[in-house]
């Protein structure tokens, strides 16, 4: 059985991922979740009305367009009153941007049949607080009709006030005759399109290749061939092989698909077509048939692991070997941290027999030679690259240049190398290019002002004067310095992992500034902002500058009010949920805790006569415990890890990643949390993508997206749960080896 999986894994390489379902330039083609529309919102004053759950539009799954839903409208236009409905734009890390060329396409169909085409609402564009002049439909219908699908064609240009630099964050429907008259209509398919497309006649019936269950899941896979004019590959579903119901429908760049299925040990049976722009289907392909079976918790462990790992194959940019945190029309965007992280799960994709060598080697050179030629700063790149151009992309327009990104990278690259050296047949090409890379990074021009041992976050492509911020604490800064300090060509000092890592730095301490000259007169000043008694605090000095240390906070005495800083040492005991927590409180993205233990293994680390392992998982089960308190909308208690968490009537998003990925920590934990979140929600959370970014069960909502941190953490932690391997081959780094050994042993 490990045999097929591992088969099937093999053949999902010929997928093509992306960060979302759809295309980037659909508004709307399906909901996720039934009942209600989370991104959606309804408001409506006077004698108006439309008809909502919590302010969200209803779904419709018996009447639509594209399967598998549609969005209800149902309103009232009062001459007393007013209505509006937004329908948002989802995508979580990219916003559309329109051509004055496209044209905004709608399918509506007309339920009421009181309803004229007069009555059928206005709509308009949204950028964040701006909209566009409101439009009626009526003169962009060329048929309308009751109770069939019709289609309205609106050139963007006909959108008075719309700014074309900015994304679209929303289409709004609103009132447009007035009447007393309750009207119901149901929309689908909200996109942009060109104005120009292939009209090729799709003629050829569709190839569905394969189809293979997995436990609840069904693998198709399909061989699209090179007709411009496909759009979408349909997807029907049959369990008596004769009547066939549309289930869904996949963009091009998929050639294949997960389906999810409520019955084990069950028959049936799919056919697929061909889908062009205008929505006229090709001749359907061969039936195949299928049967569900179950997998033991071990494969389903190999199935969501490679799910993960799946969604870095295909998705980077063919020119720089990089990852693609999204999709834009004019250039592919690469991010360096990311690519870090896709690297280190598809390591664990090859050692699984998933990933062939040679495909991996061959990605980690186009990688290397790509930094090899790309901008730097004493070796530190910028976050960004427009991949097929090799220039940066520099957030907001600023030049600066990423500690962190680069450290992601340059780990990735150095374990990549560490795991090909193995195989006396691997491709070594990439690896003097690696060592170069790393070799290159002047660390010791990289730390703050007045120290030789803390590192800056980011360094400005203006001037060395300035302080972007500081890298210290118990997340991804720990790799930064690990790699400083390992250096052969200018490491930082061990007392960096004092200074660096054990402690953080504030500079949001302008109320504690004091001059150097005035240090006899700070002593009052400081202890009254602190509300401590004289004799609680005592001066010391960093690297020659005044500071009083109170509470094992010690607060810099400087010139400027804009130098001052506090050093706060990352260790705070505290009681919460039961548990002793040594690192303080809660409020923290768990994620960031958990990434530094990617490659370093928490249980070399000790502090007192605990290890890592041992702290991080008391704050992991703190946090659990919190969640269970507050309540995540489930009384599954294995269903826990906030992703965004605002007030009880607000936000309360899951982030399926955090209790998965805990497994590193707290095996047993881990795995019923992941086994809960598979067998209760895979139908709306988990792809051949891996778990969606979150699940908001208290809203009703789930994202259509995929985050790459949490991909990666679900593969790589899984997998360091399982097997260690990526600790292993960390710690077998040569200028790691020595370090640890320095470092941690003495401790």
């Amino acid at each position: 059985m490990k045999l097929k999986i591992y088969y099937f894994l093999f053949l999902i390489l010929l997928t093509k991922a992306v960060s979302a379902d759809t295309y980037p330039e659909v508004i709307f083609d399906n909901s996720l979740v039934k009942g209600s529309y989370a991104k959606s919102q309804v408001t409506y004053f006077g004698n108006s009305w439309v008809e909502n759950v919590n302010r969200n539009l209803l779904v419709s799954d018996t009447l639509f367009f594209t399967p598998g839903n549609s969005l209800s409208l149902k309103y009232i236009s009062n001459p007393i009153g007013h209505w509006s409905a937004e329908v948002k734009y989802s995508r979580q890390k990219f916003h559309y941007r329109v051509s004055k060329s496209d044209f905004l396409t709608v399918k509506i169909f007309v339920q009421s049949n009181h309803t004229s085409a007069q009555d059928l609402p206005k709509i308009a564009l949204q950028q964040g607080s701006q909209e566009s002049q409101r439009l009626s439909l009526v003169p962009y219908i060329d048929d309308f009709q009751h109770n069939m699908w019709i289609s309205v064609r609106i050139p963007v240009k006909d959108f008075v006030n719309l700014q074309f630099e900015n994304p679209i964050s929303a289409v709004v429907f609103s009132e447009n005759k007035t009447s007393m008259n309750t009207h119901h209509l149901f929309v689908d398919q909200i996109e942009f399109l060109p104005q120009n497309y292939s009209n090729t006649l799709l003629s050829s019936p569709a190839i569905l290749s394969k189809t293979t269950a997995y436990d609840q899941q069904i693998h198709l896979q399909w061989q699209l061939p090179l007709t411009p004019s496909i759009r979408y590959i349909k997807i029907y579903r049959s369990d008596d092989n004769v009547t066939f119901d549309p289930v869904a429908i996949r963009p091009i760049y998929m050639q294949g698909s997960l389906d999810y299925l409520p019955e084990l040990n069950k028959t049936y049976y799919y056919k697929i077509a061909w889908v062009d722009y205008n929505y006229k289907e090709s001749p359907f392909s061969a039936v195949q048939e299928v049967k569900t079976k179950v997998l033991n918790n071990d494969q389903l462990l190999d199935l969501i692991q490679f799910s993960h790992i799946n969604y870095f194959l295909e998705n980077y940019d063919i020119n720089s070997g990089m990852y693609l945190p999204y999709r834009i029309k004019d250039k592919p965007i690469v991010s360096l941290k990311e690519t870090g992280y896709a690297l280190l799960s598809m390591i664990v994709g090859v050692e699984k027999g998933f990933i062939p060598k040679s495909t991996f080697a061959n990605r980690i050179n186009r990688i290397a030679k790509f930094l090899g030629n790309a901008q730097n700063r004493y070796g530190i790149f910028p976050a960004y690259f427009d991949g097929r151009k090799g220039l940066p992309e520099y957030v907001d327009d600023k030049p600066t240049y990423d500690v962190l990104a680069t450290t992601s990278i340059i780990q990735a690259l150095l374990l990549s190398k560490q795991y090909l050296k193995k195989d006396a047949q691997a491709d070594t090409s990439s690896f003097k290019q690696i060592d170069e890379l790393w070799n290159q990074i002047e660390w010791t021009k990289l730390t703050v002002d007045h120290s030789n041992d803390v590192l800056k976050s980011e360094l400005s492509g203006v001037s060395d004067q300035f302080n972007l911020g500081n890298l210290g604490g118990i997340n991804e800064s720990m790799n930064a310095y690990m790699l400083a300090m390992g250096s052969t060509s200018q490491p930082l000092p061990l007392s960096a992992y004092e200074n660096g890592v054990r402690h953080v730095y504030d500079n949001n301490f302008a109320e504690l500034h004091v001059p150097r000259d005035s240090v006899s007169q700070a002593y009052s000043s400081i202890i009254k902002n602190l509300e401590l008694k004289k004799d609680s605090a005592k001066v010391e000095a960093i690297n020659g500058i005044p500071a009083v240390e109170s509470n094992g906070n010690l607060y810099v005495l400087s010139d400027e009010i804009t130098d001052s800083i506090a050093k706060i040492s990352i260790y705070k005991d505290t009681i919460m949920y039961g548990l002793d927590l040594k690192f303080g409180d809660l409020n923290r993205n768990l994620l960031k805790v958990y990434t530094p233990f990617f490659t370093i293994n928490p249980n070399t680390i000790k502090e007192g006569n605990q290890n890592y392992t041992e702290l991080l998982n008391n704050f992991t089960k703190a946090i659990k415990r919190r969640d269970n308190e507050i309540g995540v909308g489930t009384t599954n208690s294995e269903i826990w890890g906030f992703y965004q968490r605002r007030d009880s009537t607000q936000s309360f998003r899951i982030n399926p990643a955090i209790g998965a990925s805990s497994m590193f920590l707290n095996k047993e934990l881990g795995l019923k949390t992941l086994l809960a979140l598979y067998k209760e929600y895979a139908d709306v959370l988990f792809t051949e993508y891996g778990f969606r970014a979150y699940l908001d069960l208290r809203n009703s909502d789930v994202s259509d997206e995929y985050m790459a941190l949490n991909q990666a953490s679900v593969a790589i932690l899984i997998e360091n749960s399982r097997s260690g391997l990526i600790w292993n081959l960390y710690k077998e780094i040569p200028e790691i080896k020595k370090l640890e050994s320095k470092l941690f042993s003495a401790k």
